[in-house]
């Protein structure tokens, strides 16, 4: 290689380090400022950035797979709750539950009702909005003391009923049993799962961001 396409070389790529190191401090700074300076500053930010940047769907999931193991006909309490932001650029979300209690269903048919009597074996989920838990309405809630095939249920942000903003808090109560067996089919491990899928935009800045880094787009407004 020539000196002179040496030299070249190097300043492109101090170059390039030095508009990564600016846009850097730029996203730092957007986040850092008030509301109005903020969405100014990310909008300008972003014109003059037409071919560098593009935008897309990110998801984070909250919630919890838990199986039970007592090793003894003693039920034991599971209880749990974490927050789930929500924001105005959400554009939906999607719950998954699921529950299995072995031999509940066989209970359930051969004597009608003295599982729901009992209710030693059991599992509910609640999605709260922001203020309502404990007290309040839950906005979503499955309560189940058998087998619960496992179901999603999908929310969209529509215009004409958006989802109230902050943190929405997600929470589960459950009892059940674990117990091993000398005869694998009788095995009992109650078991449930229930996990909240957010999706919003976020923006990937070219000279910023590595592959799959992103900066959540309700950040730059």
């Amino acid at each position: 290689m020539q000196t002179g396409e040496y030299r070249g070389d190097e300043m492109k790529r101090k170059n390039a380090l030095h508009r990564r190191s600016l846009l850097a401090s730029l996203i730092v700074l957007v986040m850092l400022s008030p509301g109005c300076l903020s969405l100014v500053t990310s909008r300008e930010m972003m014109e003059g950035m037409r071919a560098e940047y593009e935008v897309y769907n990110r998801q984070s999931t909250e919630g919890w797979a838990y199986t039970f193991d007592t090793q003894n006909t003693q039920s034991a309490q599971y209880t749990n709750q974490t927050d789930v932001p929500i924001d105005s650029t959400v554009s939906e979300f999607e719950i998954l539950f699921d529950a299995t209690f072995p031999w509940s269903d066989t209970v359930n048919d051969t004597f009608p009702g003295v599982q729901d009597l009992v209710d030693v074996r059991y599992a509910e989920a609640s999605l709260w909005r922001p203020g309502e838990y404990p007290s309040g309405t839950p906005f979503w809630t499955e309560r189940t003391t058998s087998n619960y095939e496992q179901t999603r249920f999908r929310y969209v942000n529509e215009a004409s009923s958006p989802f109230e903003a902050g943190d929405w808090q997600l929470t589960i109560d459950a009892q059940g049993i674990g117990i091993e067996t000398p005869v694998d089919i009788l095995d009992v491990y109650d078991s449930f799962t229930v996990y909240v899928t957010v999706t919003r935009p976020c923006v990937h800045f070219e000279e910023v961001h590595e592959d799959g880094e992103c900066t959540d787009l309700i950040l730059l407004e």
